[in-house]
């Protein structure tokens, strides 16, 4: 089966077993993705308040066990282990009324070198995964713009060696322009929808960190947050299956909801209110991206990168200042807010 999560994954994704059902195109990105390390590398540490942000598993991680089977399909049909398992090399569209027709990059490896299909990690329907940024409903020259920032080595990630970034980077470089036009239409085609719940409170349930960083619920116990945020898939199964009516748990400590809003509406010290650029509602402005309902590890991530200095581009250029304006803290308390959001 293949796997899409948080962690080392962050902006992309992987296998939860790297062979032998890993795709020919991810093998190739993870056997290149080391040489690809040091392209991620800034001298910013990640700072004690954001480490929920960018999670990294011990050596030695188990995958998730979703059980034996058979599992119940979004059809209604149901399916093995080993059919479950091989779900990541036979993208399914269980709701293709949902999006628009998807040209090929979005869903097969068009060619050998090629690139892997943006659905992979990203879904059919745009909505991403658990702690992966969602692409329905944002700016076609956007989409592209970031695309060529991956390319020239303009976004990198704050944390070195940050696997999902550096597994962007080998896509854009593999990416021809015209398969690049063809996913940024078609991702900004597709609707958005609701897919992340926040609930504040001084505990999370357990969670147990799959081998890529990202967090799943486990057992019937409960952990204090201690400032921190705890994001879950509200099923291994339907994360599985790339089910588009998949939804995302988020638990955020009491307050930083109200304590975002205050930030997102005055601007910070920068005094820049988010708004001003992303539009009445969060949900963007020309080539504004929308920020309301995204995910609120990949929201803070970004955010301390562009504060950090190792994301760069154009349209970055005009979120320096309000992000140098935000402390960690208050990055998370920003990006829980949005996150709660209506898309």
């Amino acid at each position: 089966m293949r796997w899409r999560g948080a962690g080392q994954v962050f902006g992309l994704g992987l296998a939860r077993t790297l062979a032998p059902t890993l795709a020919p195109t991810l093998a190739r990105s993870l056997t290149l993705a080391g040489a690809l390390m040091s392209l991620g590398a800034v001298k910013d540490a990640i700072p004690p308040a954001l480490a929920w942000a960018y999670p990294v598993a011990p050596a030695g991680t188990p995958p998730t066990d979703e059980g034996p089977g058979p599992f119940k399909t979004p059809a209604g049909t149901l399916v093995t282990r080993a059919q479950l398992d091989a779900m990541g090399q036979n993208l399914p569209d269980w709701a293709p009324s949902q999006h628009p027709p998807a040209p090929p990059i979005i869903r097969h490896v068009t060619r050998k070198d090629g690139p892997a299909p943006c659905a992979e990690c990203h879904g059919m329907a745009g909505a991403g995964l658990v702690t992966l940024p969602d692409l329905a409903g944002l700016p076609a020259p956007y989409i592209v713009e970031q695309l060529r920032a991956f390319r020239s080595g303009q976004r990198r990630s704050s944390r070195p060696g940050w696997l999902a970034t550096n597994l962007m980077i080998h896509e854009a470089k593999a990416v021809t322009d015209d398969e690049m036009g063809e996913a940024a239409r078609y991702f900004a085609a597709t609707p958005r929808r609701a897919r992340i719940q926040v609930i504040e409170s001084d505990f999370a349930p357990a969670t147990r960190m799959e081998r890529f960083g990202w967090l799943y619920r486990a057992g019937s116990g409960r952990q204090p947050l201690n400032g921190q945020v705890i994001e879950v898939p509200g099923s291994l199964v339907q994360m599985a299956m790339y089910d588009p009516a998949l939804t995302q748990i988020v638990y955020a400590p009491r307050g930083a909801i109200a304590r975002g809003e205050a930030l997102v509406q005055s601007g910070g010290a920068a005094g820049q209110p988010c708004a001003s650029c992303h539009g009445a509602g969060l949900k963007g402005l020309g080539l504004a991206p929308p920020l309301a309902g995204r995910d609120p590890s990949y929201l803070a991530r970004m955010l301390w990168d562009i504060h950090s200095g190792a994301r760069g581009g154009p349209s970055v250029a005009l979120m320096q200042a309000p992000a140098r304006g935000l402390t960690p803290r208050q990055i998370t308390e920003v990006s829980v807010y949005l996150a709660s959001l209506k898309p």
